[in-house]
């Protein structure tokens, strides 16, 4: 949806402002850092669109603007992080077991907690923007702003998200009038369809998901290595309500477990947080499947007629690409496809990715 060499001058910004922080890191046998997160928390933005492939249909824009906490501690100086720690202990229990010497992949991390909150719009549209009436074989205009509170729990080898989201689909996502601004500021096709959006309806949704770390390196091991992770997640709600089975595989220079974030959400559902101990390098290939009940975005709204398509309700996607973490910062860029999400649906879905994780 964005095109032209704006772009290639955003993404060329936050890659020589990542890589800057900490390139000469990677040169010998690099210096270990505190792991995790510190400070202040991250600050995380996320870009997801179709431009760089040539689409722009389908899912075709999503925004992510969000916040991830310091490591939660009872005893915190700050009141607002002493009632995170408190919700997160209530959702996620306290396992002992789970963070003993023999199940922790690192000692320094097990046991740490974090909170997440975030705002995300995402855009969606048939493929043919100039069309005004309703095209009865595509799937239906929509937008989506989704605020979303996320607690997160390191156990050893497991990393388990609780959260949830407030939002709505409809004209109040805003949705219509940014990508009608671009459009027009950029002199590209006219959207003319966004009169049949979906209309306005709140949405609710919770979640939870438990990633394990089936591979990883010895902590003290530097050089070429490579991670391996599978989670599982669920999502109940209006917005989509289903289950998640992921499995990532990583290699490169320095490559760690690290830290991250999962959201079960249709975008922008992976952040990875700064603290690694080594500045690394890698390649990465995520392969999910879902298996969905509902999904608003496809089918249309929940207690009004509108427009909306059959939803398949097995769905897969593929995610590769590459990533730079260090103490300060992550940088990744990458590429996905998922495979048709309605009856009828005639080409898959292809976008890319942008994430940057800046450390405060």
């Amino acid at each position: 949806m964005i095109k032209g060499s704006s772009h290639l001058r955003l993404v060329l910004s936050v890659l020589s402002l990542g890589l800057n922080l900490n390139w000469p890191l990677l040169a010998g046998q690099p210096p270990e850092f505190p792991a995790g997160p510190t400070g202040k928390g991250n600050l995380i933005f996320k870009l997801e669109n179709d431009v760089w492939l040539d689409q722009d249909d389908g899912y075709t824009n999503g925004l992510f603007l969000g916040w991830v906490s310091p490591p939660l501690e009872e005893k915190s100086k700050s009141s607002w992080l002493r009632f995170l720690y408190r919700l997160n202990t209530r959702l996620l229990g306290n396992d002992a077991r789970m963070e003993s010497p023999e199940n922790c992949l690192d000692p320094e991390t097990s046991g740490q907690r974090w909170a997440a909150l975030s705002i995300t719009q995402g855009m969606f549209t048939p493929a043919d923007l100039t069309r005004e009436e309703i095209i009865s074989d595509d799937r239906p205009y929509a937008g989506l702003l989704l605020a979303s509170l996320t607690f997160v729990r390191n156990s050893g080898r497991t990393q388990t998200s609780w959260g949830g989201g407030l939002g709505v689909v409809g004209p109040l996502s805003l949705a219509e009038a940014t990508q009608k601004w671009l459009h027009r500021t950029y002199g590209w096709t006219e959207p003319r369809g966004w009169t049949n959006q979906l209309k306005n309806e709140p949405v609710v949704d919770i979640w939870l998901c438990r990633f394990w770390t089936i591979w990883s390196p010895d902590k003290k091991e530097a050089g070429w290595n490579s991670v391996f992770k599978a989670g599982l997640g669920g999502q109940l709600g209006n917005l989509m309500t289903g289950l998640e089975a992921t499995l990532d595989f990583r290699f490169g220079l320095n490559v760690q477990p690290g830290q991250e974030v999962w959201l079960p959400t249709p975008l922008c559902n992976q952040i990875s947080l700064t603290g690694v101990k080594r500045t690394s390098i890698y390649a990465f290939c995520r392969v999910t499947g879902r298996a969905l009940a509902r999904n608003l975005l496809i089918e249309g709204n929940t207690f009004v007629s509108s427009h909306g398509q059959s939803l398949r309700h097995f769905y897969g996607q593929l995610t590769s690409g590459l990533a730079y973490e260090s103490q300060q910062a992550v940088l990744s860029f990458y590429a996905a496809i998922r495979t048709k999400e309605f009856k009828g649906q005639k080409y898959f879905d292809p976008y890319c990715g942008l994430s940057f994780s800046l450390a405060l």
